[in-house]
């Protein structure tokens, strides 16, 4: 099993300056098909997936833990 495709997400809080970077993969074969991963995990900001297997997850909302600020975010 490789790697399909990835997303990469990173986040900055407009308050303090953290920032911290993520990638989601796209795992799967030409026989088993394609399965993305439910989310990324971030140590610095709280964050909620929705999608994951099938579909490419998309994040909803990312807060830091440390202001408790809506986190700007960028994907590539």
């Amino acid at each position: 099993m490789g790697i399909i495709d990835k997303t990469t997400y990173r986040l900055t809080c407009p308050q303090c300056g953290a920032a911290e970077t993520a990638t989601v993969l796209d795992k799967g074969s030409n026989w088993s098909g394609s399965h993305w991963q439910s989310g990324a995990k971030f140590e610095r900001f709280e964050t909620a997936w929705s999608g994951g297997g099938g579909t490419e997850p998309d994040l909803i909302s990312a807060t830091c833990n440390q202001c408790c600020v809506a986190a700007q975010r960028s994907t590539s």
